[in-house]
Parts: structure tokens; C-alpha cells; sequence
């Protein structure tokens, strides 16, 4: 199930992402809370029965949700497929959103075939677009969906 994260899961969700420095942008704790009170955007939790995973939402545009982070925290066949089903499930129905867009790491090879094989549409590659852990500068691959492609995958 995927749910607002609670204040006492906040500490939890950041140590899941930076437990995953090659993929997933580090964020404090602070900026994670400042996430998850707003009320357009989210710090999503993927509930197994604790953190299982995250979702870190947020609004760049009217009508456009960036997923900032996407993981788990223990990799399961399958189960990255059902989180991203119901992070689309969430943006764009629940939030009414028109497009979503993420930025997937140019050597995730795990991430960059789940995003195509959940529909989205690879839309460019940016430079240097975020620093990992060790301050390298990593190239990315932008994925897009919209509303309507969601839709007609039924």
C-alpha cells in the first residue's frame, strides 16, 4: 500500500535513501519533514508492512508531479513494478496530475527498464543533472508519462 509518510517514518525514509547513494538523490531529514507537511507535495511511503519503499512527490508545475526519489528498501522481483503502478496510481489519480516526470541515473539499468516497461517515455539524457555521494557529477535520463498514456495502459 502506498501512504503519506508519518513525522516518526521520516528518519527511516531518509536512511532508505541514503542507503541507496549511486540512485537515489540524498535529502535530509529537515527537507524531507518540509516535503511531506506540504500540502501538493509527498513523502510517500510503500507499505509491506513497515518502510518498505518511498516516493518523494512534488508539484514543478501546475498539473506536473517530479518524482524526486523512488525505492525500496529491499529489492523483491516485482515488487518495483507494483510500486511504480501505484505511485502512477496516486499522481494521476488521486493528485489529478497531467504529467509526472523523473530523472533515472544513466548506469541504473534496474531503473531505467522498470520506468520503460511501466509506460514511460524516455525523453532526453541531461548532464550532470544531480552529484552523488562522492561529489561526481552524474548524466541522467529524463522519463516522462502522461495522464492520458496512463490511462489507455488500462
Amino acid at each position: 500500500m502506498l501512504r503519506r509518510a508519518t513525522e516518526g517514518e521520516i528518519p527511516a525514509v531518509a536512511a532508505l535513501i541514503a542507503a541507496h547513494p549511486m540512485a537515489m538523490l540524498a535529502q535530509s531529514e529537515d527537507w524531507l519533514r518540509e516535503i511531506a507537511g506540504g500540502a501538493a507535495q509527498g513523502v510517500m511511503v510503500w507499505d509491506r508492512g513497515g518502510v518498505d519503499g518511498v516516493a518523494v512527490l512534488d508539484w514543478a508545475y501546475p498539473g506536473v508531479v517530479y518524482l524526486i526519489n523512488l525505492g525500496l528498501a529491499v529489492p523483491v522481483r516485482g515488487e518495483g513494478q507494483a510500486l511504480i503502478a501505484a505511485v502512477q496510481a496516486h499522481v494521476f489519480g488521486q493528485m489529478g496530475a497531467h504529467r509526472m516526470y523523473c530523472d533515472i541515473a544513466f548506469d541504473n539499468a534496474v531503473a531505467l527498464a522498470a520506468f520503460r516497461k511501466a509506460g514511460f517515455v524516455q525523453e532526453g539524457t541531461m548532464r550532470e543533472c544531480w552529484e552523488r555521494g562522492d561529489g561526481a557529477g552524474v548524466d541522467c535520463h529524463a522519463f516522462g508519462m502522461l495522464a492520458r498514456e496512463w490511462r489507455a495502459r488500462g
